[in-house]
């Protein structure tokens, strides 16, 4: 299984612990900070989205640098219909605010309520299923 993951900067360690978690459970992880110099950004994002099984969301704090990239990327993976799950890293009610529409009905997990194994292995149970 391949994943793309998107956070913003300031979830950044979140989303690297994650990472290790969903990595330990055989599934390959991408991010955009992959993106070597020299890469075209939305060639080299759409590549990665398009090879990807799935898309995992880390719901951005409002004004976070990256958080408008974020919900880009995740509105890119629905467009080609790849299934997103999102995840609140800290219980913070601002974030689920920042939610869009079209996100919910998703999967939407509570990273700071759930051990980093038993989170992994809900992300990727969610997007086997979808």
């Amino acid at each position: 299984m391949k994943v793309f993951i998107s956070h913003s900067q300031g979830d950044r360690a979140f989303a690297e612990r994650l990472t290790i978690r969903i990595q330990a459970l055989g599934a390959k992880v991408w991010s955009d900070e992959k993106i070597e110099p020299g890469e075209t950004w939305d060639k080299t994002l759409r590549e990665a989205l398009e090879s990807s099984d799935g898309m995992v969301l880390v719901v951005p704090e409002p004004g976070t640098a990256k958080a408008n990239s974020a919900f880009f990327e995740a509105g890119a993976a629905r467009a080609l219909g790849k299934p997103v799950v999102a995840v609140i890293p800290e219980a913070e009610s601002s974030r689920v605010g920042e939610l869009p529409p079209d996100v919910y009905g998703l999967a939407v997990f509570d990273g700071s309520r759930t051990a980093p194994e038993a989170l992994a292995q809900k992300i990727v149970s969610a997007l086997k299923a979808a």
